[in-house]
C-alpha cells in the first residue's frame, strides 16, 4: 500500500477495474519538476481520495487516477505559459485562457468536461492543500456546463446509443455459433497446436525420408498440401507452400526448408494440390450449410480465432447479463456456479465477480442464464491464467483485454459475421460501431420495451416477462434495475405521447376511463396551445404527460392509467399496482379503450361466437356465452360511437 510521501503511488493494490491495464494506476509524481507542485498534488489527490463528495460516495481509484493526467494538464500549462505560476496567484483570466487553450485541442463535449473539472475540485481543496491552493472561485462558481457551452444533456437519461435489432439480432446469434459450434474445434486447433510446438524440440536435424512420409500420408488421405491462409502478419503469402509449418510437422527439421526440401514440397503441391491452413483438426459442419464452417486451420489462424472467440464469449455475457464491462473483465476460474430453487424444480445459473462502479471491488453474484454459463466454460477452456479475459500473450500478472483493445475485438467479430452466415447490415449506410458500453444499455431497453420478443426470441428461450428480469437484470447490487426502471419509464412517456398524438388526430377513448384520459389530453393541449401551425417545446410537452407516464399500463383490449382507488382489480391485501388476471377492461374507471384496441377486441367477438357454435354446449355455457359477447359488442360499438 502506498504511503503520502513516497514517489510513486501504485493505487493498484487498492482494486482496479479488470478493463483497465494497472499502469494507469501508476501516479509517479517526478513527472512534475517542481518540489511545490509535487507536494500540491500529493496533498490534492489524497483530499480525493478520503474526502466523501456533498453527495455521492468517494470517487473511485480509476477516477483519481483519471484526475491525476487532467491535474497534470494543467499544472504543464501553467509552467509552459505562465511562467510557473503557482496555485494561489492564479486569477480568472487565466483560467480563461486555460480554458481558450483546451478549446484549441478540439475535445469533445465530454473531454472538456473532464478536463476542466479538475479546477473547480482544486479550489474545493483549498483547505486541504497548505502547500499550494487554488484561492480563486472558478468562473465564479458556474457550472462548467454552462462554461464550456455545447448540448444540455439530461442527468437522468443515459446517452450511450442502443444496438439497432438489425445490428444485434445476427450478432448474438453469431456470438451464439462462435460458442456452441465453432469453439470446440479452436480449441482442439490449440491444442494440436501446442502438441506440435512441444515436439519442435525433439527434432533433430534434418530428415528427407520423414517429409516424403508426411507428403505420401497426405496423398493417401486425400488432403493437399498446407498452403498459408492470410492470417497473421504476412497475408500477402496466402496460397504460398506453408513451408515451415510442412517441415515441422513432418518432423523434417525445425526451420524453413530450402534446397531439395523445398523442391519436394512445390511438387507435392503441383500433384496434390493445395490445402489451405493444413491443421489436422477437422471442421465441424455449420448447421445452416452442413459444410464446414472454415478451412482448416493454420497456426496463425489459432489465435485469430481465439480472439473472435472471446469477443463471441463478451458479446454473449455482456448483454444477457446486464454487467458493465469492469464486471465482465473480473470473472474468473470457477465463477460460475448453480442454485436450485426452494422447490428444487428450477435450476438458476450464477456468476460471481465484483462490484467495480461504486462497490470499490466487493464481491458480488449475478443470476444469469444458460448461453452465459456456456459462454464462461469455453473461456475456462481457452489459454487464461486466473481472469478470464486476460492477454495470454503477455507475463505481467494484470494483463486484462483493456476496453479500447477490446471494442476493436468486437468490431472485428462484427465484421467476420458475414464470413460465417450471420451477415450484419449497415445503419446509415456505415458499419455500426460496437462499444462495450452498448450491451447493458440494449438489453435493459429491450426489458423494458418488448420483454417477449427480441432478447428471447434470438436464443430460443421461453422466458417469461418476471424470469427475463431475473435472468437479465440480475439480483445484485450493480444498479441494472434501476437501468431497467429509467428505461421503462422513457418507453411509458413514448406511449403516452403516442396517444396524445392520436388524441390530437380526432381518435377519442371508449371506456368508463375514457373521458378522464380525454380530459386530460384536452387540457394539455390547451395549456401548450398545441394547435396545427404551432410548434410546441417537446420538453415541456413530456413534462406535462410525465404523470399519466406514470401509472399507464399497455394491454392488449386496454391502456390502464393505474389510480388505486379507482382500480376494480385491487384487493384490501393485494399490492399497489394493476393485477391483469383480475383486469375488467369494459369496466374499470382506470381503463381507457381506443381504436388501437378494437382489432384485438373483435379477435374476442370471434373467438366467442366460435365457442358458442359448439354443439353439446350446456345452457348455462351458452348463456355466459351469449352475455360475454353482448358485452364485448358493446364495447366495438363504443369504439365507434367515440370515434364517429
Amino acid at each position: 500500500m502506498p504511503r503520502f510521501g513516497d514517489r510513486v503511488w501504485n493505487l493498484a493494490v487498492a482494486g482496479h477495474a479488470g478493463n483497465r491495464y494497472a499502469s494507469e494506476f501508476f501516479i509517479d509524481f517526478e513527472s512534475l519538476s517542481d518540489v511545490t507542485r509535487r507536494e500540491a498534488a500529493r496533498e490534492f489527490l489524497f483530499w480525493r481520495l478520503n474526502t466523501r463528495p456533498v453527495r455521492g460516495p468517494l470517487p473511485s481509484i480509476s477516477t483519481v487516477s483519471a484526475e491525476w493526467w487532467n491535474l497534470r494538464c494543467f499544472l504543464r500549462f501553467l509552467d509552459s505559459e505562465h511562467d510557473g505560476l503557482r496555485l494561489d496567484a492564479v486569477t480568472q483570466p487565466v483560467l480563461d485562457s486555460y480554458l481558450v487553450h483546451c478549446r484549441a485541442e478540439e475535445l469533445m463535449h465530454s473531454g472538456m468536461r473532464h478536463r476542466l473539472q479538475v479546477i473547480p475540485r482544486l479550489h474545493l481543496a483549498a483547505e486541504a492543500m497548505p502547500t499550494d491552493a487554488l484561492a480563486t472561485n472558478p468562473w465564479n462558481g458556474r457550472p462548467l456546463t454552462r462554461i464550456i457551452g455545447g448540448p444540455v444533456v439530461s442527468k437522468h437519461e443515459n446517452q450511450t446509443p442502443r444496438i439497432p435489432p438489425q445490428v444485434i439480432a445476427p450478432l448474438v446469434q453469431a456470438a451464439l455459433f462462435y460458442v456452441r459450434t465453432a469453439a470446440s474445434d479452436i480449441i482442439d486447433a490449440r491444442a494440436e497446436l501446442m502438441e506440435l510446438q512441444a515436439n519442435v524440440h525433439e527434432i533433430r536435424g534434418q530428415s528427407l525420408a520423414r517429409l516424403d512420409r508426411y507428403l505420401d500420408g497426405l496423398a493417401a488421405d486425400g488432403r493437399g498440401v498446407p498452403v498459408l491462409d492470410g492470417a497473421g502478419l504476412q497475408p500477402h503469402l496466402a496460397g504460398s507452400p506453408a513451408y515451415t509449418y510442412i517441415m515441422r510437422k513432418s518432423g523434417a527439421g525445425r526451420g524453413v526448408a530450402s534446397g531439395s526440401y523445398a523442391n519436394h514440397i512445390v511438387s507435392a503441391l503441383e500433384r496434390l494440390g493445395p490445402e489451405p491452413g493444413g491443421m489436422d483438426t477437422p471442421i465441424t459442419p455449420h448447421p445452416q450449410t452442413g459444410r464446414p464452417w472454415r478451412d482448416r486451420f493454420s497456426p496463425p489462424a489459432v489465435s485469430h480465432e481465439e480472439r473472435l472467440l472471446r469477443a463471441a464469449c463478451y458479446i454473449l455475457i455482456a448483454y444477457l447479463s446486464g454487467m458493465r464491462d469492469s464486471e465482465v473483465k473480473e470473472l474468473r476460474d470457477g465463477c460460475h456456479f448453480t442454485e436450485r430453487s426452494a422447490d428444487g424444480v428450477v435450476v438458476r445459473h450464477k456468476v460471481r465477480s465484483q462490484l467495480i462502479k461504486g462497490g470499490r471491488g466487493a464481491p458480488e453474484s449475478w443470476v444469469v442464464i444458460e448461453p452465459v454459463a456456456q459462454a464462461i466454460d469455453v473461456l475456462q477452456r481457452l489459454p487464461h491464467r486466473d481472469l478470464l479475459f486476460c492477454r495470454p500473450v503477455t507475463g505481467r500478472p494484470h494483463s486484462t483485454i483493456s476496453a479500447n483493445r477490446m471494442n476493436d475485438n468486437l468490431n472485428e467479430f462484427l465484421a467476420h459475421c458475414a464470413d460465417i452466415g450471420f451477415p450484419v447490415p449497415d445503419v446509415d449506410g456505415e458499419p455500426w460501431n460496437l462499444t462495450t458500453r452498448q450491451f447493458r444499455r440494449t438489453v435493459a431497453w429491450h426489458i423494458a420495451h418488448r420483454p417477449f420478443g427480441t432478447v428471447a426470441g434470438m436464443i430460443q428461450y421461453k422466458h417469461l416477462s418476471v424470469g427475463m428480469f431475473e435472468g437479465y437484470a440480475g439480483t445484485s447490487s450493480s444498479g441494472f434495475r434501476a437501468e431497467v426502471a429509467a428505461e421503462e419509464a422513457l418507453a411509458r412517456l413514448a406511449d403516452v405521447v403516442e396517444r396524445y398524438e392520436d388524441f390530437k388526430a380526432g381518435v377519442r377513448s371508449a371506456s368508463p376511463g375514457g373521458p378522464r384520459t380525454d380530459n386530460e389530453f384536452a387540457r394539455v393541449q390547451q395549456e401548450l396551445q398545441d394547435f396545427p401551425g404551432r410548434v410546441v417545446d417537446e420538453r415541456r410537452l413530456h413534462s406535462m404527460l410525465k404523470a399519466s407516464a406514470r401509472t399507464l399500463h399497455i394491454g392488449t383490449l386496454n391502456d390502464c392509467y393505474y389510480q388505486p382507488e379507482t382500480a376494480l382489480c385491487r384487493t384490501p391485501s393485494g399490492e399497489d399496482r394493476p393485477l391483469l388476471n383480475s383486469c375488467r377492461p369494459d369496466r374499470c374507471g382506470n381503463s381507457t379503450i381506443t381504436t388501437r384496441h378494437r382489432s384485438g377486441w373483435e379477435a374476442a367477438r370471434g373467438d366467442t361466437e366460435r365457442a358458442l357454435a359448439f354443439v353439446g354446449l350446456s345452457d348455462l355455457q351458452r348463456t355466459a356465452l351469449r352475455g360475454h359477447l353482448n358485452d364485448v359488442t358493446n364495447v366495438i360499438e363504443g369504439i365507434d360511437r367515440a370515434n364517429d
